[in-house]
């Protein structure tokens, strides 16, 4: 499952694999994509970056790429060529001695500058950034009257939470899922904050992989005190937020 922690690891890659390489040649196995790949043969990719679970590939051309990994989206290298793509695989750059390609990308789309600084400007502070700050996180989440395991998922607000990191961020927090972000006390907040900088910095620094005290846990017993591990749903798409009813106790 790919959020901030794992997004900005496979953006790092990219950079070493494919920022300021030449295209010898691109391939792709969307229509929709045909003509950006033709256009970028001959050409570098200037800027690999990323924000929340976003990853824009710049080649200088007027169009970047934006990618959405989802659930099951890759980016991988190998020193193969490809004759001809499988379906499987929607765009594939070759450079020097390698390809790099994009494998079941969930979402590829071309967009110009402005396209992007929309895109860009409709999230919230990206909490993998170096420069977001503690304060940034807190006015974030202060004042909503929406219940703190679904607020954390709106990329609106904060970018680069999924459903790992909000579950794993409210239990070391100790804060109920359901209680109003308006709610919180100030040493709730701070906690809270804290606590989702260290779930997904601790995912960075383990290359992406998660410590599950709590997710896809249920009905097993809590590591803390015991008690068994529940699910509920939250929001309009129904996700699954996963506590401790004792450490989390519903104030």
């Amino acid at each position: 499952m790919s959020e901030g922690p794992q997004v900005k690891l496979v953006t790092e890659r990219l950079q070493r694999q494919l920022q300021g390489k030449t295209i010898s040649r691109c391939q792709t196995t969307r229509a929709d994509l045909e003509n950006f790949t033709a256009s970028i043969i001959g050409s570098s990719c200037q800027r690999i970056f990323c924000k929340g679970k976003h990853i824009f590939l710049n080649f200088g051309t007027g169009w970047i790429l934006r990618n959405h990994l989802l659930m099951r989206g890759r980016w991988k290298m190998t020193r193969d060529r490809f004759m001809f793509l499988p379906p499987e695989i929607w765009i594939a750059f070759d450079v020097g001695d390698g390809t790099i390609y994009n494998y079941k990308g969930q979402v590829l789309k071309i967009l110009d500058e402005d396209q992007i600084q929309a895109q860009l400007d409709l999230l919230g502070p990206d909490i993998m950034s170096e420069k977001c700050t503690i304060e940034d996180i807190i006015r974030a989440i202060l004042g909503s009257d929406r219940p703190v395991g679904d607020l954390l998922l709106d990329q609106s607000i904060l970018s680069g939470i999924g459903n790992v990191a909000k579950s794993e961020s409210l239990f070391l927090a100790g804060i109920h899922p359901e209680a109003k972000a308006e709610d919180l006390t100030q040493d709730e907040l701070t906690k809270l904050v804290f606590s989702i900088r260290r779930v997904l910095w601790d995912s960075y620094k383990c290359g992406g992989r998660w410590t599950h005290r709590v997710y896809r846990r249920v009905n097993n017993h809590c590591f803390e005190c015991g008690t068994r591990i529940i699910r509920i749903r939250q929001g309009k798409q129904n996700r699954s937020t996963y506590f401790c009813p004792r450490c989390q106790p519903k104030t």
